[in-house]
Formats: C-alpha cells, sequence, structure tokens
C-alpha cells in the first residue's frame, strides 16, 4: 500500500485557525469523519483514540511537523489527511518548535504494519525542507493535495519493483543515534524483505581496557553504535540507498554513517516480517 492510496481529498485543510492541541485534535477528528472511511463513526470515539495517542507519547517529528495518528477497531481502512494552522501551536515537540504542519493518519487495529509503513513514509516525506515549505505556502485545500498527489506520484513510480527481482544484502553502520531513528524509517516505509538491528561495540572499547594498549584511546570513545542488516529486492536497491542519503545528507561526505552492499548468491528459508 502507498501514501496515496489512502490520502484522502477531503481530509486535507490549510491555515485552520486552533490555539492549542487540544483544539486540533478536535478539528482533526471532524475533518477525518468526513471519509466515506469513517461516515458511520461516532467523532467523539475518533477524538478520543488521537487524545489517548498524544498521552503515551508526543507524535512531534520536529521540525513544525507533527502526526496525530491513532488505531480504531471498527474500520478496515486508513483515513491520511494533512492539515496546516494559521499560528503554529506548542506540540510538546521534541525540539521544543511549535508546529503547524499536521498530517494524520487513523487506521484498524488489526494491520499495525501498513500503519507503520504509511506513517513512516509520511515523516520521510516531510523531512524535506523544500517539501514543508511547499505545504506552508499552500493557499488553498485543493492546492495542497495537488502537491501531495504530484510528490506521492514522483516516489511511487521510482520504486515500482519487477516481478522477478533479484536480491541484495545492505549493512548500514550508524554512530548517530539522531541519524539511526531516521534510517530506521526508510526500512519501514519500504517493500523490503525487512530489516534487523544489531548493537555493536567497537574495537578499540575493548583494547582500550587491555594494559598493553593502555593511553592509545582516549575516555571519548563512541558509544552508540548500530548496524541495520536487511535483504532488499535489486529494483529497490538504488531508491533505498538514494532514500538513505535523503535523510543523511551526502554519504561521501557522512563521517557517522556507512552502507555495505554485498551480492546474495545462495538463500535458503525466509523471514515473514
Amino acid at each position: 500500500m502507498n501514501l496515496i492510496d489512502v490520502l484522502s481529498k477531503e481530509s486535507i485543510e490549510v491555515n485552520l485557525g486552533v490555539k492549542n492541541k487540544k483544539q486540533l485534535i478536535h478539528e482533526i477528528s471532524k475533518l477525518a469523519c468526513k471519509s466515506p472511511v469513517l461516515k458511520d463513526a461516532d467523532r467523539t470515539q475518533v477524538e478520543k483514540a488521537l487524545l489517548e495517542r498524544e498521552e503515551l507519547a508526543s507524535t512531534s517529528l520536529g521540525s513544525g511537523v507533527a502526526v496525530p495518528h491513532c488505531r480504531l477497531p471498527w474500520i478496515n481502512s486508513f483515513v491520511v489527511g494533512v492539515i496546516t494552522t494559521k499560528k503554529s501551536i506548542d506540540f510538546n515537540a521534541m525540539d521544543n518548535e511549535k508546529v503547524d504542519i499536521f498530517p494524520f493518519v487513523i487506521g484498524p487495529d488489526n494491520n499495525s504494519k501498513e500503519h507503520l509503513k504509511v506513517l513512516s513514509g509520511m515523516a520521510r516525506l516531510l523531512r524535506n525542507p523544500e517539501t514543508r515549505s511547499g505545504i506552508r505556502h499552500a493557499e488553498t485545500s485543493d492546492g495542497l493535495f495537488n502537491l501531495l498527489e504530484q510528490l506521492l506520484e514522483d516516489t511511487q513510480a521510482a520504486t515500482q519493483p519487477s516481478p522477478m527481482a533479484g536480491m541484495r544484502m545492505l549493512h548500514i553502520f550508524v554512530r548517530n543515534e539522531e541519524l539511526f531513528n531516521d534510517v530506521l524509517q526508510v526500512f519501514a516505509s519500504e517493500d523490503l524483505t525487512g530489516a534487523m538491528v544489531l548493537e555493536a561495540h567497537e574495537s578499540t572499547e575493548y583494547m582500550s581496557s587491555m594494559p598493553i594498549f593502555a593511553g592509545f584511546w582516549n575516555s571519548d570513545l563512541t558509544t552508540f553504535n548500530r548496524i541495520i542488516v536487511a535483504v532488499v529486492k535489486d529494483t529497490l536497491l538504488n531508491q533505498t540507498l538514494r532514500n538513505i542519503e535523503y535523510v543523511c545528507g551526502d554519504l561521501r561526505e557522512q563521517t557517522d554513517v556507512m552502507v555495505t552492499v554485498t551480492d546474495l548468491h545462495h538463500v535458503l528459508g525466509s523471514l515473514d516480517f
């Protein structure tokens, strides 16, 4: 499932006048219930579910963006929309910035995998400063829908796999916790076999404790080390690498992320993610 398939034109609204999080969630529930998916839903129950999710932890992504979302037991499809506000509001953002762009996702509670893909795809799309700027400057709901539709069509066209795809193995070595979270979203939003995360320690951590090597390394050794291991279809390889670079910047200039690609000649068995 792609974002373009679940984005609801009737669930787009720009320059909404709200003053706080509670008002914003109220307006999201009203807008979402205009969708055919929620036409028979109790709006107050939708609002309650959104508020309960916010109580768990803020859905803010930083840079003026938050993605309120929830799962409901009585629906079997997704409602995805976007609200922008006239003025930024406090949303308990991790970067302490106020928020004015609110994509939202409401989905069935029995399809967490697709829910995660939708959330991750939206989060990755909105990491682009130009995309955020375009959304903020949209003057009408139709204009914002058309902008998002075009962006999502471009993304979907670039990631269509062929039916007879070979496989590659990726290892992404990450030393930066913030970049790690961003890179991991890439693998939640693509049609990949799956990804696993390994916690790693540099050899210098062990060697520095050996008397013979005392003094070669100071106490400021890197403590955050993770390795993401994933199997990727050949047809998705280039797009996946571009998406990693999209969130990390030019990998040729990156010192906290390294990506290796290995051919897979023999594979036995499979894993259902």
